[in-house]
């Protein structure tokens, strides 16, 4: 196993070598963007994003080379300019405020039966946390939704600000018209830091939101859902809606901790996750399923300053078909 790490090791170092130091930079700033209908008006947006370097990965130049890409403007300035066009401040509507968990932009080319004309599919992934106030006077976060949007054609790129838009957007949408809000909302508190100091291997069986949460302590109940094995990990089926929640951080059934692959997977799933101080070891995922250039663009400054709860190394291995079970 040893010899597996290094070689890891060692391929991300080369890797960080042969990547260009470009950033492809998006802004949300569209003069067709207009007010959605809506009763309600985003106060704040709060970060809570675990890889902060960037928003993901993009296809640039006559090469097709992939780079970093990020906003033009600072993460909360640009979403909060958009959220005062999309959901204008009234004072005939409610106020409410979001934390981002995910916002990240990827392309891989696309299939086509023409073999002369390339063409790229790109997608845009939002996870919100929607918060709201309680009558105690403090703030909640009172249900979590998301949405991915994709567009393939031969460049792109020049469509993520749009399709990050429509995938803020459709989240809202699905916050409009969900009854589906916690039972027990979760007590949200600003600027929360990592609680660094907190050895503990074993993580109590619920949900998780935000990797924040995983060491803090902040979780959903588990018993309105159902884990299910699904290809090569495990999906977390809604009992309500008979929906498979994809934009969960991840979740404990007690026994093991899974943690959601996001954007470094063509599938959205959940893996097994050895939890090693702030840091996560995988041990059972396929390589040929991940976007490693991805997961190096992403990761790769993060690792060099050695900062947050990151996948430090993601290897091959058995994988582990026993369905996993809930602690009584």
């Amino acid at each position: 196993m040893k010899k597996i790490v290094v070689a890891f090791t060692l391929f991300f170092l080369l890797m960080g070598h042969a990547q260009e130091k470009k950033v492809h930079l998006i802004s949300l700033d569209n003069e067709k963007n207009t007010a959605t209908e809506g009763d309600f008006y985003v106060e704040n947006v709060y970060d809570g994003r675990q890889v902060k370097e960037n928003i993901g990965t993009v296809y640039v130049s006559l090469f097709n080379s992939k780079v970093s890409a990020d906003f033009e403007k600072p993460f909360v300035e640009e979403v909060q300019s958009l959220m005062s066009v999309l959901y204008p401040k009234s004072e005939n509507k409610k106020e409410i405020s979001i934390r981002i968990n995910e916002l990240y932009v990827t392309e891989k080319n696309a299939d086509t039966d023409n073999n002369y004309v390339k063409k790229q599919t790109g997608s845009a992934t939002v996870v919100l946390d929607v918060i709201e106030k309680n009558e105690d006077g403090r703030l909640y976060i009172t249900g979590t939704f998301f949405s991915t949007q994709e567009n393939t054609r031969s460049d792109v790129t020049k469509k993520q600000a749009g399709l990050i838009t429509e995938a803020i957007r459709n989240s809202f949408e699905n916050y409009k018209n969900s009854k589906n809000i916690y039972k027990t909302p979760i007590l949200f508190t600003l600027e929360e830091s990592v609680n660094s100091t907190n050895s503990k291997t074993e993580i109590q069986t619920g949900i998780y939101l935000n990797y924040k949460d995983v060491l803090n302590g902040h979780f959903l109940s588990l018993d309105d859902y159902t884990i299910t094995k699904y290809k090569e990990g495990f999906c977390l089926l809604n009992n309500a809606t008979g929906r498979v929640e994809t934009g969960f951080y991840g979740f404990s059934d007690g026994k093991n901790f899974y943690i959601n692959l996001f954007r470094f997977s063509e599938v959205k799933y959940y893996l097994k996750a050895e939890i090693m101080g702030e840091n996560y070891f995988i041990d059972e995922v396929i390589e040929s399923n991940l976007d490693f250039n991805g997961f190096y663009l992403a990761y790769g400054s993060a690792m060099a300053v050695g900062g947050g709860i990151i996948p430090m190394m993601i290897l091959s291995g058995n994988n582990d078909d026993s369905e996993p079970k809930k602690s009584p």
